[in-house]
């Protein structure tokens, strides 16, 4: 079942972009969509929410703007695919802070605009499949999802796992241990956005905040050296996943 908010002003907005994702692909059948037209409405429920796999979100409502309202989602849903959509503004450095997947001109003609979100049910669909690691916490199982994953490092007979400090809702330490070695776990998360910036580790794209030739900073201020036989393969492997996203 796929949990899908459209937040907007326009209510026959709403109803236009419910009838696009649905030809995008998603089936009404295995689909629950909820509907609001002001951003402090949807931060009064956040709470009520158990899951929500896609916001589409006005940047320009009254009172509590969209920037404002991605601001409260991604304290509850950290990884859930967020669209901002406008009639007026630009994107800016502010709009992107919340990590959108994409960023939608109410303008665009019936085609782009079904284009777009036929893009945007295309990596729902994929976030819903994303593959497991199984790691171990003293001697504990844990399946992490790859998308909870900031990089992944060689350690002493073993590789260790490094989970995203947003994932709020974990019993266990941020660095964990698998069995499984470095190539594996490439091999397996390739598809996912994970890249090699060194030899001794694989980052996920999605947690880098900057970077230059010679190193990578990813959203909680970790540190990262690029190695230079890595350098030329991680910079075309992350302008690839820039062009994609934006």
């Amino acid at each position: 079942m796929y949990h899908v908010v459209i937040c907007d002003d326009d209510v026959h907005f709403i109803h236009y972009i419910k009838d696009l994702i649905l030809q995008a692909g998603l089936s009404e059948a295995d689909t629950v969509f909820y509907e609001y037209l002001s951003g402090d409405a949807f931060i009064d429920d956040l709470d009520t929410f158990s899951a929500v796999d896609l916001l589409i979100l006005d940047i320009q409502m009254p009172h509590t703007d969209g920037n404002e309202t991605a601001e409260y989602f991604r304290r509850h849903f950290p990884l859930s695919l967020l669209v901002f959509c406008s009639g007026v503004f630009l994107p800016t450095v502010h709009s992107f802070e919340t990590s959108p997947f994409r960023y939608l001109l109410k303008e665009y003609s019936d085609t782009r605009m079904l284009q777009e979100l036929k893009a945007i049910v295309s990596e729902l669909l994929r976030k819903k499949t994303e593959p497991y690691i199984f790691a171990t916490h003293h001697n504990t199982a844990i399946r992490v999802k790859s998308s909870e994953i900031q990089y992944i490092s060689i350690g002493r007979n073993c590789t260790q796992i490094h989970i995203s400090p947003e994932i709020n809702n974990t019993c266990y330490d941020r660095s964990l241990t698998c069995k499984q070695k470095l190539p594996e776990l490439y091999n397996l998360l390739k598809d996912y956005n994970f890249a090699y910036a060194h030899n001794s580790y694989i980052v996920n794209l999605a947690y880098v905040k900057r970077k230059n030739t010679l190193e990578l900073e990813l959203m909680d201020g970790t540190i990262l050296t690029i190695s230079r036989s890595k350098e030329k393969e991680f910079r075309t492997t992350f302008a690839k996943y820039m062009a994609k996203k934006y």
